[in-house]
């Protein structure tokens, strides 16, 4: 309800802004075709270098589907990870192998989205005098990362943190069993210690996957700046300056309980990129073009995969099913 009021009372900026969107030069259509082409491979290899036994193929699937998943339900966070266990299950990946590669995805996101902005204020601060908002949030984005960096460093390197665990898990585990007895064959403490052998694996050499996360999520940034740029939008916007507002606002709309960031995404850069000095149809088409290619395209390429997905696995279940051709076993 809110979203639609916003649109009907924004109806004349909404309409300035699709005029110039379809202004837009053709080059500059194609270079954000190639950018957004190159965000989904550069996430899909991450999944797939974490899982290390699929193709990219199904490495994109996994990773499309669920991003699909999360960006267009409500909440959709549980359901995304179960469609993402479901096709890595389809492909033989072993539970501690998507376990730790979620672990490890999640943590290299989080981590990535905070370091992004702190890196860009702390180098803005040395061409400007930093306000009170710049320095809290410096020093918020510090305690973030250095807290949850010795947090992973207990957790992964004790041994009585990782026994305990293993332990208190087995121990809910056989009271579950009992009213499920077919869980009992299962032991989810060996596979808590196999999850986190992974990700001392992965934590030993951790610079490649945070350079491949921070790329990524610079190519979305990157997308915002040339849809910008196509726009005509020049020195009234400084990359830096930019860097600082797209990269506050993407960490701000984290915390909105919404999918994808649905409005509060489009409101939040719009307003801070008018209050740099866009123009707001501008501003506005912007925005949109890069909704248009980092939230809308994403849902429709991960529904058509999970499509095909689906309907690969019932015609190899319909192959299985049926019976040999007589003369077959000749």
């Amino acid at each position: 309800a809110a979203l639609a009021g916003a649109i009907w009372f924004q109806r004349d900026t909404i309409a300035a802004a699709l005029g110039e969107m379809r202004a837009m030069p053709a080059v500059f259509v194609a270079a954000l075709l190639v950018l957004a082409v190159a965000e989904r491979v550069t996430r899909a290899d991450i999944v797939r270098r974490l899982l290390g036994t699929v193709t990219f193929g199904r490495a994109i699937t996994i990773h499309d589907v669920g991003a699909a998943t999360t960006k267009g339900v409500p909440l959709g966070g549980p359901l995304a990870t179960a469609l993402r266990w479901s096709i890595a299950r389809d492909a033989a990946v072993p539970t501690s192998t998507f376990a730790s590669t979620l672990v490890a995805y999640g943590v290299a996101t989080t981590f990535v989205t905070w370091l992004l902005p702190l890196g860009v204020l702390l180098v803005e601060i040395t061409q400007r005098h930093p306000g009170r908002a710049d320095l809290a949030l410096i020093a918020v984005s510090a305690v973030v990362v250095g807290g949850s960096t010795l947090f992973w460093a207990v957790v992964l390197s004790s041994e009585r943190i990782a026994h305990w665990a293993a332990g208190s898990l087995r121990r809910v585990a056989e009271r579950v069993a009992r009213r499920v007895p077919s869980l009992a064959d299962h032991d989810p403490g060996e596979t808590l210690l196999t999850v986190r052998d992974s990700l001392r694996s992965v934590a030993r050499r951790p610079v490649g996957l945070f350079v491949r996360t921070a790329v990524a999520q610079s190519c979305s940034a990157v997308i915002l700046l040339v849809a910008l740029r196509g726009l005509g939008v020049g020195a009234e916007l400084g990359t830096l300056e930019f860097a600082r507002v797209y990269f506050v606002v993407t960490l701000l709309s984290s915390f909105v309980p919404v999918p994808g960031g649905l409005g509060v995404v489009e409101a939040g850069l719009t307003g801070a990129l008018v209050a740099a000095g866009v123009a707001a149809p501008t501003a506005l088409a912007g925005v949109l073009v890069y909704r248009l290619l980092t939230y809308v395209t994403p849902i429709v390429v991960g529904a058509t995969l999970y499509v095909v997905w689906r309907a690969g696995v019932r015609a190899d279940r319909a192959r299985r099913a049926s019976p040999l051709p007589v003369g077959s076993l000749s």
